[in-house]
C-alpha cells in the first residue's frame, strides 16, 4: 500500500513539474498545461525561463538552478548570471521543530546541550539553517547547523525528476554531459544534507592547516554532531560579505573597523586563491562552493572556509590539474590541453581531441568566453573558462571528480575578483601556490626522519663548514684558488677563473638566502615553520657551496 501511495505521489509530482516547465516553453512534445498562455512577456533567455520555472519547484529544483549557475562550462555567461539570482533562502523552521531535531539527532534538548541557544537562526537557507549558541562546558561560542527534514525527504523523489530538464539543456547531443552534471549535483546535495561529511572534511582540513599558517579551521564539536546537526567553533573574524560591503557589525571595536577600512585588498584576493589552490592541489580536501557568505577573514594573513561543501581529488588528478594550470599560465596551449584531457572522457569522434587542441591555440578570452568583455585585460581565469566551454562543445565529459574542482576554482576566483577587480588574483595565487609547493618539498626533504637517517653526513658537513667557508671567502677575495691543481697549464688557468667566479656567486647566493629567506618564508608558511624552512634552505645552499669547493680540487 505504501509503495502504491509513493508511486502515485511521484506521478503527481512529475505532472506538476512538467506543467511548470511547459508553461515556460522548457519541454518538448504535448503536455497538459493547467495555466493557459505564456508565463513571460516578450523574448527572454533560457536562463531567465529556468530561473522563473525552477525557483517555485521546491528546494531541490531551486538548488539545481543555483548549481547550474556555477557550471560555466555548460551554459553561457548570461544564463549563469540569471540563474545565480535564485534566492538561496527559505522561511526558518518553527523553534519547536528545531528543538525536536536537535533532541532526535543528539539525544539532548538544547537546554541540556548548550549553555545558551538562540532559537532564531542567523541564516536560513534552502536546505539548512544556522544558530548561534554557547557550549555548556566553557561557554565558548559555536555555530549549530540544522538540515531541514523536508529537504532530505524531497531530495530522493525530486532527484530522478531532474531528467525532465535534459531537453531544455542541450537534448541528445549533450546527454552524456547533462547526466554527468546531474550526478555531480546529486553528490553535492547529498553531502549538504548529510552533515557527517562536513564534519569529517573539516577535521581533515584542520590536519592540513597545521603546517599552513594562512588557513584556520573551525573546531568540530563531535559530541554535538549527527547527520542533520553540525556544531563547530564560531571563529572570531570578519565575514567576507562585510569586507566587500565595507561594513562591520554594530558593537565591533574600532580596531575591527580600521582593519576593514585599511585592508590590503589585492593581498587578500591573492590569499584567497593561493589558499584554495594549495588545498585543492596539495591538500586532502577543498571547498567546492566558496562564496563571500562562507569565507571568514581572521586576519590580514589568515582566512577560514566555513562551508559550501567539500571534495577531494586523487593524487594523479592533482598532478594533472597542477600541470594544466601551470601550462595555461605559461601560455602553453598544447600542454594545457593534454593535461586537461587526462581528466575527461571523449564521447564524440576521435578527431575531437585535435579539434579541442586547435581551439586551445586560438583562445581569445574577451571574444570567446562571454564572461569578460574588456579587451584590455587578459586574466588567467578567462582562458580557463574558454577551455572548459570548448571541451564541452567538443563532447568531452569530465571525470566524476572534475566538476567539483572546476566549480570551486571559478567560484573562488569570482570572489577574489570582487575583492580586487584591478588585479589577476588567480595568476598571483598560482605563483604563491608554486612557492608553497616548493616549501613543502623542501620541508619533506629535511624532515626529522630524513635528517635522522643522514645525521652523520650532516654532522661532518657542519663541522667542516667553518674552515671551508673561510677558505671560500679568502678565495673570493683573492680571485685565485688556494689549492694545488694537477692539470695542464692552460686548463689550470681557465679553471682558476671559473672557480673564482663560481665561488663568488655561491657566496653571494648564500648571503642573499640568509637575508631574504626569513621574510619570504614568514609570508608564505607562517612563523611556526619559518625557522625550520630557513634552516633547511641554509643547509642546502651550504651543501652546494661545499660541493662546488670540492670540485675546485
Amino acid at each position: 500500500m505504501k509503495k502504491r501511495s509513493a508511486r502515485v505521489t511521484l506521478k503527481n509530482r512529475r505532472e506538476e513539474i512538467l506543467e511548470r516547465l511547459a508553461a515556460f516553453g522548457l519541454t518538448r512534445g504535448p503536455h497538459r498545461i493547467v495555466h493557459a498562455g505564456r508565463m513571460w512577456e516578450g523574448e527572454v533567455s533560457l536562463g531567465h525561463k529556468l530561473r522563473l520555472a525552477l525557483g517555485d519547484l521546491g528546494p531541490i529544483f531551486s538548488s539545481f538552478g543555483l548549481y547550474l549557475s556555477t557550471r560555466v562550462d555548460l551554459l553561457p555567461a548570461a544564463d549563469c548570471l540569471e540563474l545565480a539570482r535564485i534566492r538561496d533562502e527559505a522561511p526558518p523552521m518553527f523553534s519547536t521543530e528545531a528543538r525536536d531535531l536537535i533532541e532526535r539527532e543528539t539525544g539532548s534538548v538544547p537546554e541540556d546541550a548548550f549553555l545558551s541557544f538562540e532559537s532564531e537562526p542567523f541564516e536560513s537557507r534552502l536546505l539548512y539553517q544556522s544558530h548561534h549558541a554557547r557550549l555548556l562546558q566553557n561557554g565558548s561560542p559555536v555555530v549549530v547547523k540544522l538540515v531541514r527534514p523536508q529537504a532530505g525527504q524531497q531530495f530522493f523523489s525530486d532527484l530522478e525528476l531532474l531528467e525532465l530538464l535534459e531537453g531544455a539543456l542541450g537534448g541528445a547531443s549533450r546527454s552524456a554531459i547533462y547526466k554527468s552534471a546531474m550526478a555531480d549535483f546529486a553528490v553535492a546535495v547529498h553531502q549538504q544534507i548529510n552533515l557527517t561529511h562536513d564534519a569529517n572534511a573539516l577535521e581533515m582540513l584542520q590536519r592540513d592547516a597545521e603546517d599552513f599558517g594562512m588557513l584556520r579551521v573551525a573546531k568540530v564539536e563531535r559530541d554535538l554532531c549527527a547527520s542533520s546537526v553540525l556544531t563547530v567553533e564560531d571563529l572570531p573574524g570578519i565575514a567576507l560579505n562585510d569586507v566587500l560591503n565595507s561594513e562591520v557589525n554594530e558593537g565591533e571595536s574600532k580596531a575591527r573597523h580600521d582593519q576593514v577600512r585599511n585592508l590590503d585588498r589585492p593581498s587578500l584576493a591573492r590569499l584567497l586563491c593561493s589558499a584554495w589552490l594549495r588545498q585543492a592541489l596539495l591538500g586532502h580536501v577543498f571547498p567546492t562552493a566558496p562564496s563571500a557568505s562562507n569565507i571568514m577573514m581572521i586576519s590580514n594573513r589568515q582566512i577560514a572556509f566555513t562551508g559550501g561543501g567539500f571534495a577531494s581529488l586523487p593524487s594523479e588528478s592533482q598532478s594533472n590539474l597542477w600541470n594544466y594550470l601551470i601550462a595555461s599560465a605559461g601560455n602553453n596551449p598544447d600542454q594545457a590541453c593534454s593535461s586537461l584531457l587526462k581528466e575527461m572522457r571523449r564521447v564524440g569522434l576521435q578527431s575531437a581531441d585535435e579539434d579541442l587542441r586547435h581551439r586551445f591555440r586560438q583562445v581569445v578570452p574577451f571574444r570567446d568566453s562571454g564572461w569578460y568583455r574588456d579587451d584590455d585585460t587578459d586574466q588567467l581565469v578567462e582562458h580557463l573558462v574558454v577551455h572548459w566551454q570548448s571541451a564541452a562543445d567538443c563532447r568531452h565529459v569530465p571525470l566524476p571528480h572534475l566538476p567539483a574542482f572546476l566549480r570551486g576554482l571559478f567560484a573562488i576566483t569570482s570572489v577574489a575578483q570582487q575583492v580586487s577587480p584591478e588585479t589577476d588574483p588567480l595568476m598571483e595565487g598560482l605563483q604563491d601556490a608554486r612557492l608553497l609547493a616548493s616549501a613543502a618539498q623542501m620541508r619533506e626533504m629535511f624532515s626529522l626522519q630524513n635528517l635522522g637517517d643522514h645525521v652523520d653526513k650532516y654532522a661532518a658537513i657542519m663541522m667542516a663548514m667553518p674552515q671551508r667557508f673561510d677558505q671560500l671567502l679568502t678565495l673570493a677575495s683573492e680571485g685565485t684558488p688556494r689549492v694545488k691543481l694537477h692539470v695542464p697549464e692552460t686548463a689550470s688557468h681557465r679553471r682558476q677563473k671559473n672557480s673564482a667566479a663560481v665561488m663568488t656567486a655561491m657566496v653571494l647566493l648564500l648571503a642573499a638566502v640568509v637575508f631574504a629567506l626569513p621574510r619570504v618564508t614568514i609570508a608564505l608558511v607562517g612563523n611556526e615553520w619559518s625557522g625550520r624552512v630557513n634552516a633547511a634552505a641554509f643547509i642546502a645552499c651550504a651543501a652546494l657551496l661545499l660541493l662546488a669547493a670540492g670540485r675546485t680540487r
